[in-house]
């Protein structure tokens, strides 16, 4: 008994204690808005990635080098991507977007280091640009590739703005599919653009033209802006900053992670340095006073979970099956014209 009352108590006393959380203390918010005030909202960062690229070194035959697919007409898909990239940064700056790319000239980065671009960068989406290829003539269209379900919405705003913005050359719309061993560690939304088929005459073509690199380089970045609408009032933030700020130069601010806006609470409470242990020790009181009940509980949902061993085994290997039956797919229908790239060495 007097143990028992000796732990209510303490449950007592803390939970009184704790209370003090809910007393609202000052607000102390003129300096961090006059700090704002002072610095132009941050612009939502957003990374491309053109596909491919490199040249042969001669000093060098070692080094890997990656034009991509081949056209029928000899275009280099490095090249396409590169330009699109290129006049896609343009666009998105004229909306005052901060772009991070991958490259700007004619250089391989591996995999791990594209990934990283964006990562260091804080990017809120990385779209990686890219143009397909076949074994035959035959296929063609846009297609966007995208890696899990956190970039699905993305591939279905940049197939929807490509649908749109192509479909005046004869751009079929091949709508998204998913491609799960590509940008596996890429923590934002991430989507990759086929333009369209460079094993296809008349796509190809299109893609060897400025105009229709304009065109998709303008479809991308309308599929972007609709995917996130950050952007649109990113910019009318910053357009209202300089307006209230005339004299202020005009620079980029350095990116900062792009997340939802907290709520705003108009009275933050004041918490005392002793709660966090007033609250510790009422768990411990608790968990205490329980400890039979906790431990009946734990063996129960132990003895619930199903661990079928030997269903988790049937479950990787059909997983294993599955990623040769892709492996050796890809194989097959790869173009002979098509060199080794560094997508090649994404893992499965």
């Amino acid at each position: 008994m007097r143990r028992s009352a000796a732990q209510l108590l303490v449950l007592a006393i803390a939970s009184a204690a704790a209370s003090t959380m809910l007393v609202p203390g000052p607000v102390t918010h003129a300096a961090a808005a006059t700090g704002a005030a002072s610095r132009p909202p941050a612009p939502v960062v957003v990374a491309i990635d053109p596909g491919h690229g490199g040249a042969p070194n001669p000093a060098d035959p070692a080094q890997p080098f990656d034009p991509g697919a081949i056209g029928v007409n000899g275009v280099e898909e490095k090249d396409v991507t590169l330009d699109v990239g290129l006049r896609l940064r343009t666009l998105l700056q004229a909306d005052l977007v901060q772009v991070a790319m991958t490259r700007t000239t004619d250089t391989g980065p591996t995999v791990d280091q594209r990934e990283q671009v964006a990562v260091d960068a804080h990017a809120s989406v990385f779209v990686s640009i890219h143009c397909n290829s076949y074994t035959g003539t035959g296929p063609s269209g846009s297609l966007v590739l995208y890696p899990d379900a956190l970039g699905m919405p993305l591939a279905q705003a940049l197939s929807d703005a490509l649908a749109a913005g192509l479909s005046s050359d004869g751009i079929a719309d091949d709508g998204i599919q998913l491609r799960d061993n590509w940008w596996t560690h890429a923590p934002m939304p991430t989507s990759t653009v086929e333009i369209a088929y460079l094993s296809n005459p008349r796509e190809a073509a299109l893609l060897a033209t400025e105009s229709f690199r304009q065109l998709a380089a303008a479809a991308i970045r309308d599929g972007i802006e609709r995917f996130d609408p950050q952007i649109a009032q990113r910019k009318a933030a910053i357009l209202a900053w300089r307006r209230a700020h005339p004299s202020a130069p005009v620079r980029t601010p350095a990116p900062r992670p792009h997340r939802a806006p907290a709520r705003q609470l108009t009275n933050t409470p004041a918490v005392p340095g002793f709660v966090p242990w007033l609250v510790l020790l009422t768990l411990c009181a608790a968990a205490v006073s329980l400890r039979r009940q906790l431990a009946t509980a734990l063996m129960s949902a132990l003895q619930a979970l199903p661990l079928n061993h030997r269903a988790l085994h049937r479950a990787a290997a059909r997983r294993r099956r599955k990623r040769l039956r892709e492996q050796s797919l890809l194989r097959r229908t790869s173009s002979p014209l098509q060199r080794r790239s560094v997508y090649d060495d994404l893992s499965f």
